[in-house]
Formats: C-alpha cells, structure tokens, sequence
C-alpha cells in the first residue's frame, strides 16, 4: 500500500492521513493506492464495520456551495464527484472479485481548507470538510459483520487486488482454507436510527453577531442548531437529539436548554 504522498506534510492527503489515524485497530485504511496500470489513485481506501470508504482529499479556499448536481466557488462549478463515484465503483470492484463479498464503496470528497454550504449532496457522493470528517465517520451505521469486514480487510491489503487484471477474474484464497467463505449468520443489528444516518454535515455560521452551530442532512435540510449567545439548542423533532449533540457537543456549553421547533427545517444560512 502506498505512502508517499500521505507522507508529505500539508498535502491533502496528509491532512486527511493524520485524522484517519484514530481509526487505527477499528479499521483497515489504505493510503495513495494506485488502481491498475493507467495512473489512477485513490487517496484513502477505509475498511470497517460502517464498510468501504472511499476518500478523495482536496485543498479548497473560500466558501463553496454543494448542490446535488454541482459544486460552485465563487461563481465558478468545478466537478469533483463524477472522479470520485468511478474511483468508488472500481474500488467495489475490486474488493468484490478479491474477496467474494458484496462490496459497494462509498465515495467522500473531504475538502480541506474551505467553508461549505450544503444545499445538498450529489448522487452516491458524501461531500464534506475536514474538521466535519471525525464526527460523520462515527455517526455511520453499522452495515457489515465481523467476517465480511475481516475478508475485505484481507483483500485490500493485498497488492495483487491493485493490478491491472479484471475483477472477477481470480479470486484470492478464503481466509477459511481456500474453501468458500461461509455465510455467517448475520448478528443481531437494530437498524441504523435515521439520526445518525448520514447527517454530520455541519459548519460554522456567523451574522449580525449571531453566532449558531447548525447541523443539515445531505439534502440541505436544517435539523438543529445551538445558539451560542441564548445557550440553546433546537431541534426539528426528538428523533434527531442523539445525533445533534454528539455533533454539537464541543461547541455547547454544559448547562443549555433544548427546544423542539419544527419550523428549523426552513432555515437558511445564505
């Protein structure tokens, strides 16, 4: 696996490397991985419970609007997810025909360096920025057991994944003896709780001397915001109190008050 580039001090790749490493002993993560023999990279490839991530770094000044259809920086569109869904798909491939395990990598782009405002979020695409990264990666539900997480581990550690060879084409041995990984009855999950489903999309919002802690779904939508000055937190509805706090624990004082108020939905920060 490489490591050049996530080696050299104030390179995205860097940046993103150092917040990955608390996930060390959760997960398997794999930095700089050339994909086949055409120059492509992927930055970061993540391996855990929550599955496969797949991250793309990018240094971005400025405040940067994301739609579900483009990203815009002053006045200018620039396109960052259409690169990071193929890398995605090929990572899936490849893991899938290494390992045997339906496998279906999540693309990230982790902006590093910009403000953004998240009017939504492009197809198959998680859109973020680094200071958001740490709290989104432990707000993932749980979606592979203990063997499924083990044989992808396994498959994206192994160099010969990387190659050029088609997936599908080989499959490398079982970890149980070269003979068919068994289907592990899969434990008992609850199903992921829709507050901490996708929704650590959240930043810094400062107007007329206000100053509010806001938390959004990838669909732009408002679910809750701390006021600093009234030391309040308000939420949409009770379903996503767990959630907000868990985002906005750092930025609340430890006596606040919490209001429901299901009007937050229609709040703007533009």
């Amino acid at each position: 696996m490489g490591m050049g580039v996530a080696r050299i001090p104030g390179s995205p790749v860097h940046t993103v490397a150092k917040i990955l490493e608390g996930l060390s002993g959760e997960c398997l993560v794999v930095h700089d991985q050339e994909i086949g023999d055409r120059g492509a990279r992927v930055d970061h490839i993540v391996v855990g419970q929550f599955g496969v991530l797949c991250l793309t770094a990018r240094h971005e000044r400025g405040r940067l609007t994301i739609t579900s259809g483009e990203c815009i920086a002053q006045g200018r569109r620039f396109e960052v997810a259409s690169d990071a869904r193929k890398l995605a798909a090929s990572v899936s491939a490849r893991l899938q025909g290494a390992s045997g395990v339906t496998c279906s990598s999540r693309a990230v782009v982790v902006m590093i360096g910009a403000q953004l405002s998240v009017q939504g979020q492009p197809d198959g695409v998680t859109i973020l920025t680094a200071d958001a990264l740490p709290l989104w990666l432990r707000s993932l539900p749980r979606v592979l057991d203990e063997v499924q997480v083990r044989e992808l581990s396994a498959a994206a550690a192994d160099p010969s994944t990387w190659k050029s060879k088609p997936p599908g084409k080989s499959r490398r041995a079982s970890l149980f003896g070269g003979r068919q990984t068994p289907s592990a009855p899969s434990p008992a999950i609850p199903p992921p709780r829709a507050a901490v489903h996708d929704w650590a999309l959240f930043e810094t919002w400062v107007r007329t001397g206000e100053r509010r802690f806001y938390v959004h779904d990838p669909d732009g939508r408002c679910l809750a915001f701390y006021d600093v000055k009234a030391a309040e937190m308000v939420l949409v509805n009770e379903t996503v109190r767990e959630f907000a706090q868990a985002v906005l624990a750092p930025h609340m004082s430890t006596d606040h008050a919490v209001r429901i108020d299901p009007s937050v939905s229609k709040r703007s920060r533009l």
